[in-house]
C-alpha cells in the first residue's frame, strides 16, 4: 500500500512533530541539503562543493531516498538494541553505476534528524551477495544471518548532526561485491551507555513493498525476532577504492511541453558532480531521443575544467517541435582515468503535447499524494510563456487511500509580480472543488474548466491549490531529489502570501497540468456563397460532439470563413486524445457532419477539410459546386435540418418585398434577397434534401 506523505507547515508544529519522535512520528516535510543555491541562464554555475579531498576513496549511493524516513532503518540513539536487514535489488545496484568485483570498504547512512545525545554502543555489519527478489530472510536473527559475511565489528559513535555519515568497515577484505542483489544486516547495541532523548531518523527509500526490510528495537534486551517489516529502506552509500571522477546528477525539464498556441523554448537542466579535488575535464553530452524509434532530434556538447570538488548546472535550450512525441532526454559525463562510470549517465523525459503543461512526467506513476495536514494554505508551481497565453483549463490528479478524499480545495493562478519574482497578484481563484473519493491505489483524476480563458501575459506565472480545510488534499507527486529550485512554493495559512520553497521542505514535484486552446481548422465552401473559385465570408458554428450515443455536444466554437473557406476555431472543453463528429451549422445552409471516421484534435492545429470529397461529409451529404469541389447545401432558413416549402416560402416572401443586407433568406450572400436565392432553395427542397446525422 502506497504511504501518503503529510506537510507541517509551520515552526511550532516542526518542533511538536520533532519531540514526538521517540514515540511516533508521520510524513513530514523538512530541507534537503547539498542543493545547488539557485538556477539561472548561464550554462554552467557552480554550487556547494561536495564533500571530498583528493578522493582516496569513492562512495557511490547505492539506494536512495524518495523523501521518506523512519528510525528503525539506520542505527539511533534512542534504543539501546536494534538489529534490522533488507535486501537492495539487483536492478537496483545495477543502476547506482556501484561496480561488480570489489570490496565495499564503508557504509554511510543520511539522516534526516540528528539527535539530542551522541551515544556509542557495539556495531555489526554483514553483507551477503544474492539473486533473490523479496526479502527471503527468517524473521529469526539467528537464521537471516546464516550464510552472510561479517564486514565490520567495532564501536560506533553515532552522530549528534543531521547529514550523511560513513563508517568505514573494518573487515571489508573478507565480502567481495559480485553484481547481483545484496543482503545488508546490521547490529548495534549499547547496553549500560546513556540514550537521548530523541531518535536519530534516516532518510529511506520505500520503492518496494513490504517486507522489504526486518527489524526490531528495544531497550531491555537484544531480540533473536525481528518485531516488525518495513517498506522503508535506509538510503545507502557504499565505498570503494575505485575512484570515481564524475557522476551525472538530476535533470531538470518540463515533463510536458505545449506548442500551442506559441512555440516555446525548453530548457534542459542537467546537475553534474566533481568528486574529487584534483583538475579534470570533464566532457557532458546531452541528447534529446524520440523514443519510438531512438532518432536523436538535437545534441549538445559541454566541456568544463574543475579543480575542486563541486556541482555544475549544464543549461541547454532549443525550440520545441510541432511533433506530437515522447522524448528522452540523456544526459552523460565522461573523463578520463575514471573506475566508476556506471553513475555518469541521467535520463530524462519529455511529452510535447499539442496544449498542456505540466512538470509532471506523464509516463512514470505518482509516488503518493501531497498536502498540508496541520492549517490551511497554498501551494504552486511556477509556469512560463514566450507569449499571451489563455489558460482554458487544468487537469488535476489526486492519489490517497480508501476512505480519504472529498477535500475542499481551489485552484488558482498567481502572476509573478510578487517580491522577487515570487507569486503576487491573484489572478483567479475558481468556486470551492471537492477532491474526488479515494481509492488506494488508483489515481483520481479531475478537470478544472475556467468560465473563461485566463488571459496570461508573456514571462512567468504560477498555478496550483489552496487547501481550504485541515485536511490533506493528497495531489499526486512524483520524488525528484534534489527538488529543483525556483519552481514550486507554498504559504501557509492560504493567502498569507509568506511563500517558501518546497526545495526546502520537500523532493515533491506535484502535478498540475495547463491547458491552452485546442484549435480547429477548418474548411468548407457554403454551396449559396462560393463561385466556383472564391467564397463570400461569413460565420459559422462547431460543434465538437461525442461518437457515441447520444452524440452529446462537449464543445462548440465560432468563426469566420474567409474566401478560400477556411476558418480556424479554438475549443476549451475537448481534449486531445478523444475521436469526435465536428457538427457544423451556419445560419441559412444544412447543418453538416464530419465523416464517421475518428476525428481528433491533436494537430497544431488540427485540420479538417470538407471541399475536397463529399465523403467528408457523414452520409456523404453536399453538393458538388465545381469539379472535385464540394459543398453544404443552402436553403435551410428555419435550421430545422430540412430544405422544404417553409424555407422557399420565406425567401419567396423577402424576395416579394426587396429585402436586402445581413438576413436570414439572403442564400447567395450578395446582400439582396432575389430570384438568385429562391431558385436555389426551391431546388434543394425539390431534392429532398435533408440534414444527414449520426
Amino acid at each position: 500500500m502506497k504511504k501518503i506523505s503529510y506537510l507541517f507547515y509551520s515552526l511550532l508544529e516542526i518542533c511538536i512533530c520533532f519531540l514526538l519522535f521517540k514515540n511516533s512520528f508521520t510524513q513530514d516535510l523538512s530541507p534537503l541539503i547539498n542543493y545547488p543555491e539557485t538556477f539561472n541562464s548561464v550554462v554552467f554555475q557552480n554550487s556547494k562543493n561536495l564533500t571530498g579531498s583528493n578522493q582516496q576513496s569513492s562512495v557511490v549511493t547505492v539506494l536512495s531516498h524518495d523523501g521518506y524516513h523512519s528510525r528503525h532503518s539506520a542505527p539511533q540513539s534512542l534504543f539501546r538494541y536494534a538489529r534490522c536487514y533488507f535486501l537492495i535489488l539487483a536492478s537496483e545496484m545495477n543502476s547506482s553505476g556501484f561496480p561488480s568485483g570489489v570490496n565495499i570498504t564503508s557504509l554511510g547512512y543520511n539522516y534526516k534528524y540528528g539527535t539530542d545525545l551522541s551515544t556509542k554502543g557495539n556495531f555489526k555489519v554483514y553483507f551477503q551477495n544474492t539473486n533473490d527478489v523479496t526479502n527471503n530472510k527468517s524473521m529469526n536473527w539467528n537464521l537471516a544471518i546464516t550464510g552472510m559475511t561479517l564486514v565490520h565489528s567495532d564501536s560506533l559513535k553515532i552522530p549528534l548532526s543531521d547529514g550523511p555519515f560513513d563508517i568505514p568497515l573494518n573487515q571489508s577484505n573478507a565480502f567481495v561485491y559480485s553484481g547481483g542483489g545484496i543482503y545488508v544486516a546490521f547490529e548495534y547495541s549499547n547496553p549500560a551507555g546513556p540514550l537521548a532523548l530523541y531518535s536519530n531518523v534516516a532518510w529511506c527509500n520505500r520503492v518496494q513493498p513490504n517486507p522489504i526490510l526486518k527489524s526490531s528495537q528495544s531497550d531491555d534486551s537484544i531480540r533473536v525476532m525481528a518485531t516488525g517489516t518495513s517498506n522503508l529502506r535506509p538510503e545507502m552509500r557504499f565505498g570503494t577504492s575505485l575512484i570515481d571522477i564524475a557522476s551525472a546528477g538530476p535533470v531538470y525539464s518540463m515533463g510536458m511541453n505545449s506548442v500551442q498556441p506559441c512555440p516555446d523554448t525548453v530548457s534542459v537542466k542537467a546537475v553534474i558532480n566533481h568528486l574529487r579535488n584534483v583538475r579534470d575535464t570533464i566532457i557532458v553530452t546531452t541528447q534529446i531521443k524520440r523514443v519510438s524509434d531512438g532518432f536523436v532530434k538535437h545534441s549538445f556538447a559541454d566541456t568544463f575544467i574543475s579543480d575542486s570538488a563541486e556541482s555544475k548546472i549544464i543549461i541547454n535550450k532549443y525550440l520545441s517541435d510541432s511533433e506530437l512525441s515522447l522524448d528522452s532526454v540523456i544526459v552523460t559525463a565522461s573523463v578520463s582515468g575514471e573506475d566508476i562510470t556506471g553513475n555518469n549517465r541521467s535520463v530524462y523525459l519529455i511529452k510535447t503535447t499539442v496544449n498542456s503543461q505540466s512538470y509532471y512526467i506523464p509516463s512514470m506513476p505518482p509516488a503518493g499524494g501531497v498536502g498540508l495536514s496541520v492549517g490551511t494554505g497554498d501551494y504552486v508551481a511556477r509556469f512560463h510563456t514566450p507569449c499571451s497565453l489563455s489558460v482554458c483549463a487544468a487537469d488535476l490528479s489526486f492519489y490517497a487511500e480508501s476512505g480519504q478524499g472529498s477535500t475542499p480545495y481551489k485552484v488558482v493562478f498567481f502572476a509573478a509580480d510578487g517580491p522577487g519574482g515570487l507569486p503576487g497578484t491573484l489572478l483567479h481563484s475558481s468556486a470551492l472543488r471537492t477532491s474526488p473519493v479515494s481509492q488506494s491505489g488508483v489515481i483520481k483524476r479531475s478537470v478544472y474548466f475556467l468560465p473563461a480563458p485566463l488571459l496570461i501575459n508573456p514571462g512567468y506565472y504560477y498555478a496550483g491549490y489552496t487547501q481550504t480545510e485541515e485536511r490533506n488534499l493528497r495531489v499526486s507527486y512524483q520524488t525528484e531529489t534534489p527538488i529543483r529550485k525556483g519552481e514550486f512554493f507554498y504559504t501557509t495559512p492560504a493567502g498569507a502570501g509568506n511563500w517558501t520553497e518546497f526545495a526546502w521542505i520537500s523532493p515533491y514535484r506535484f502535478d498540475i497540468s495547463l491547458r491552452t486552446y485546442l484549435q480547429l481548422n477548418l474548411k468548407a465552401y457554403l454551396q449559396g456563397f462560393y463561385n466556383g473559385t472564391k467564397m463570400i465570408s461569413d460565420t459559422v458554428k462547431v460543434f465538437v460532439r461525442s461518437r457515441t450515443s447520444p452524440y452529446n455536444i462537449l464543445d462548440s466554437s465560432s468563426a469566420v470563413l474567409d474566401t478560400n473557406g477556411n476558418g480556424l476555431f479554438s475549443f476549451i472543453n475537448a481534449n486531445s486524445d478523444s475521436c469526435y463528429y465536428f457538427d457544423v451549422r451556419h445560419r441559412n445552409h444544412l447543418r453538416t457532419f464530419s465523416s464517421s471516421s475518428c476525428q481528433k484534435l491533436n494537430g497544431i492545429p488540427a485540420s479538417y477539410d470538407f471541399t475536397n470529397s463529399s465523403s467528408k461529409a457523414f452520409g456523404n451529404n453536399m453538393t458538388e459546386v465545381s469539379a472535385g469541389k464540394f459543398a453544404f447545401y443552402g436553403g435551410d432558413i428555419n435550421q430545422d435540418g430540412t430544405i422544404d416549402a417553409t424555407d422557399v416560402s420565406s425567401v419567396d416572401n423577402a424576395a416579394l418585398s426587396s429585402l436586402s443586407g445581413y438576413v436570414r433568406t439572403d442564400v447567395t450572400g450578395d446582400g439582396f434577397v432575389d430570384g438568385s436565392d429562391l431558385s436555389l432553395a426551391e431546388n434543394n427542397a425539390y431534392a429532398g434534401i435533408n440534414a444527414i446525422i449520426p
